[in-house]
């Protein structure tokens, strides 16, 4: 098969980590790809260069929206308003469009092709039409015999508003309050300057004065981010919204506990007492009850973690990923 991707950015994201992988996967599988870019390569807002190599690496891009009609199908990244689909309505029924969020479905309508694609329930219901579920699917990857686990709790995002990082620092504090002690990893970069980056700044640095020791990785490539991941003992995912969740799934792959919000796709992900926990949205003292409670039972993490690993290798790997759209292409050539 041709498959034709059309993405807006490629700046580093879920959304756009997974359309990589997606790419990389169908790539090795034999299939023929090629992509139309529509932000500028050397946007450095819309572009995060790692992600944009490893797709060249792999994939031919074009120089226009129309150079995907010879594709069998045209694949869209879930963020095309109506203007930008225009190009392909020529093609509409060989149209395919994943969608990763509310802002998403919201963005891509009102005009959705004939063949849809919701990363969770959650999005399927926001959707109100009927849509593929497929959830993300990640690679696997042996663990070390021996992590270096320097970090008590983790976080993994974007420093966006969205993904709440002023409640893991909160909590972080009450960490330290009730211990004495708290370290932190942030594994995320600055999509652009902001005051909500400014205020996250300042916040660290009061925090380090205090004695929490936090520690900023910033951006990280998706094929070397498991290694970041094992070096801390949970992850908490305080975001107020997901559309899928995928940084839970990263860190169960990496045998990591979860504790999260329970919101869009996470209630999908975690399993609460069995590979992490949802806890009481937004609230501190339910993070940290949570939070101490692993930390102080050991065989109670590598349990969550065991149990973790297992459930991304049967519901949520990369294979089945590639397989579900595999099928679904196959059913839009067969329909066209």
């Amino acid at each position: 098969m041709h498959i034709g991707f059309s993405l807006l950015d490629l700046a580093m994201g879920g959304a756009q980590t997974f359309f990589v992988q997606l790419a990389q996967g169908l790539a090795t599988r034999g299939h023929a790809i090629s992509y139309w870019l529509a932000a500028d390569a050397n946007d450095v807002q819309h572009i995060y260069p790692p992600l944009k190599t490893a797709l060249d690496d792999v994939v031919r891009p074009v120089q226009h929206p129309w150079d995907l009609w010879k594709a069998d199908v045209i694949h869209l990244d879930g963020y095309h308003n109506l203007w930008r689909k225009l190009p392909y309505l020529p093609h509409w029924q060989r149209c395919v469009e994943t969608y990763h969020s509310t802002y998403s479905v919201q963005r891509a309508g009102p005009l959705y092709p004939p063949h849809r694609v919701a990363v969770s329930r959650a999005v399927q219901q926001q959707l109100r039409l009927p849509a593929h579920l497929v959830y993300q699917g990640i690679p696997f990857h042996s663990l070390p015999a021996v992590a270096d686990k320097r970090f008590e709790v983790a976080i993994l995002g974007r420093i966006h508003p969205v993904k709440n990082h002023r409640l893991f620092l909160r909590i972080c504090a009450e960490l330290y309050r009730q211990r004495g002690a708290c370290s932190a990893l942030l594994i995320g970069g600055h999509p652009k300057p902001s005051p909500y980056q400014q205020a996250i700044d300042a916040e660290i640095a009061r925090l380090r004065a205090l004695g929490v020791d936090i520690h900023l990785a910033g951006d990280v490539p998706a094929d070397s981010l498991w290694t970041r991941l094992v070096q801390a003992h949970i992850l908490l995912v305080t975001s107020h919204t997901e559309g899928f969740g995928r940084m839970a799934v990263e860190a169960m792959a990496a045998g990591l506990p979860v504790i999260a919000n329970p919101v869009g796709g996470l209630v999908e992900i975690v399993q609460h007492g069995e590979t992490g926990f949802l806890v009481k949205q937004d609230d501190v003292e339910s993070f940290v009850t949570a939070t101490i409670h692993l930390l102080d039972n050991p065989g109670l993490r590598r349990s969550l973690a065991e149990r973790g690993r297992a459930v991304v290798a049967a519901r949520f790997s990369l294979e089945s990923m590639l397989e579900a759209y595999e099928s679904l292409y196959r059913s839009v050539i067969t329909r066209g």
